[in-house]
């Protein structure tokens, strides 16, 4: 049996273990609040950023640093680029002025390699990784529109039935000699891309309708994907039919230096 002092003892020692663990906790619930360096260091959030991330649509490896070189060179931001690899085969770009990032977002295609860039803006709060990369903004021309069908009503129209409308040219809106009309689309990569679409007129005669891309990089004359090549697809191959039988070709690709893809230097 424990003698009185003993059992004393350790009733103080644990009287000691649970003020010590009283005290701990009670610390622990006061705030951590950061002090601004008035030395000249202001912070992280000094710099002011906007984001973009994105993936190119192949299955190669994509080499980061000449990739970066490639994108910049053709960018060419204001106040440069940062370009960071944040999983595999994503990438964020980190912009250090607002009119370089909306040059991106609003200037494509892009294309690295004839790869082309899927990318989005990245909004305060949001996930990189989260963010949805499943379409292609990308200038569409709808050919042979007959008169009385070019309104921007019937072109959001034919913009949803493309993809998902986002804008379209107005310059010479209600012009009778247009050969065509421009419209910003939304393109899902995961569907194949169409090649023209049968219109219902008033009268219900029919009358088609030919889409032309500006800017379209590696897609398939077989399936119709973007991303690959006819001779690296499976169902082309097991069709063993003559390239000039194909659905789809050159000509869906909008003519003219400025809507083309690029041939300088290694983008496509």
């Amino acid at each position: 049996m424990a003698s009185p002092s003993t059992a004393a003892a350790t009733e103080v020692e644990a009287i000691t273990e649970r003020w010590a663990d009283w005290v701990l906790h009670a610390d622990e619930a006061n705030a951590f609040t950061p002090v601004r360096d008035v030395d000249g260091d202001a912070g992280e959030d000094a710099v002011e950023t906007w984001r973009v991330v994105g993936c190119f649509l192949t299955q190669k490896m994509i080499k980061l640093e000449f990739m970066r070189q490639v994108l910049a060179s053709v960018w060419k931001p204001v106040r440069g680029v940062q370009v960071t690899e944040i999983q595999r085969d994503l990438f964020l770009f980190v912009f250090f002025h607002k009119t370089d990032m909306e040059y991106v977002l609003n200037g494509g295609p892009w294309a690295f390699e004839n790869n082309a860039l899927v990318c989005r803006e990245v909004v305060a709060g949001a996930i990189p990784g989260d963010v949805p990369l499943d379409a292609i903004d990308m200038w569409l021309q709808l050919h042979d529109m007959s008169q009385g069908y070019t309104s921007r009503a019937i072109l959001k129209q034919a913009g949803n039935f493309l993809g998902t409308f986002v804008k379209h040219v107005d310059r010479f809106e209600g012009a009778p000699w247009l050969t065509f009309h421009r419209i910003w689309v939304s393109v899902q990569v995961d569907k194949l891309l169409r090649r023209r679409m049968k219109l219902m007129k008033r009268d219900k005669n029919t009358t088609w309708v030919t889409f032309r891309y500006e800017r379209l990089h590696k897609f398939c004359f077989f399936c119709g994907f973007m991303g690959h090549l006819h001779t690296f697809c499976v169902r082309a191959r097991e069709a063993g039919i003559p390239l000039e039988w194909y659905p789809f070709g050159p000509d869906m690709r909008a003519g003219g230096s400025r809507s083309a893809p690029r041939a300088v230097g290694t983008w496509g």
